[in-house]
């Protein structure tokens, strides 16, 4: 028998986790919601100890894994042009990148970004938008890079 943990969301900063107990053939003989790192750890230690289960049989799935195996869509993809002076400092876009991504995640947006330098106007592109049907999704689309746009500081002249 083994574990097997999947992060399948991502809410207000609470992750929500699917625990499976598979046996040894791969098909789920159980399977638990719980949400929070604590309930997780409590749920597979518990499912551990009453089935003898070894660390070697504990597997886990991260939300980014989830999501591309169980995607019926394509993510947004973003892209950031920013002033290339930036890119001279990799720590500082690294930074600056871990802070957007942090903040999608958080939103729960699924969504792909990318950082180009650029000598132009600094601005945040869509570059796949066919995907959006209606307008009500355009519309949060729009909402979503102004959002970036005003707290990454993204255009804004010092």
């Amino acid at each position: 028998m083994k574990i097997v943990t999947k992060n399948h969301s991502l809410e207000k900063g609470v992750r929500g986790y699917l625990v499976y107990l598979m046996d040894d053939n791969g098909n789920a003989l159980e399977c638990f919601e719980v949400f929070g790192e604590e309930e997780r750890l409590n749920k597979e230690n518990e499912l551990s100890e009453t089935h003898d289960i070894n660390t070697d049989n504990i597997n886990f799935v991260s939300l980014e894994k989830f999501r591309v195996q169980n995607r019926t869509y394509s993510p947004l993809i973003l892209v950031f042009y920013l002033q290339k002076d930036l890119f001279s400092n990799r720590e500082m876009i690294a930074t600056y990148g871990e802070n957007v991504k942090q903040y999608l995640e958080n939103r729960g947006d699924d969504v792909r970004l990318f950082f180009l330098p650029t000598e132009e106007q600094e601005k945040i592109v869509c570059v796949n938008p066919v995907y959006i049907e209606d307008q009500n999704e355009f519309d949060k689309l729009n909402d979503l890079i102004e959002d970036l746009t005003n707290k990454f500081q993204v255009g804004v002249e010092e």
